[in-house]
């Protein structure tokens, strides 16, 4: 399924919700398609933030892959506010669960906090060298 954002992404997310619409055994991998696109990622992790209480508890455990969305979704975060948003989406959600997620989700943590060091320790190398080749 090619997926490109933004025209039907949103569409898709949502009938992620709709099992008549998307398969519930589907609807991870929809979500994660979608999140693989530089324009998608910010669409699926605002979907997943807003719906999780609803896809936790509708979806149960057994027939949701949590952990895949979480780390498909979360996989290039490297910014302040993205680890305030993973940050924030745990303690918001503690109440609901995150079941086979929780694990992952605590990676997702750790590894934005590592790309963000790798960020810092290289953005500079990484800048002079694309101006080099660009002049």
């Amino acid at each position: 399924m090619g997926i490109t954002p933004p025209f039907g992404a949103p569409r898709y997310l949502t009938f992620t919700l709709y099992p008549a619409k998307i398969r519930k055994q589907d609807a991870t991998s929809v979500i994660v398609q979608i999140a693989g696109n530089v324009e998608g990622r910010s669409l699926a992790w605002n979907f997943i933030t807003l719906n999780w209480r609803y896809i936790f508890t509708e979806y149960g455990v057994g027939s949701f892959s949590f952990s895949k969305i979480i780390s498909g979704v979360t996989r290039t975060f490297s910014t302040q506010c993205q680890l305030d948003q993973l940050l924030q989406f745990k303690e918001q959600n503690a109440d609901v669960g995150f079941g086979s997620a929780s694990s992952a989700l605590d990676q997702a943590i750790e590894k934005t906090r590592a790309n963000m060091k790798w960020v810092s320790e290289n953005q500079r190398e990484i800048r002079d060298w694309f101006r080099a080749e660009a002049a």
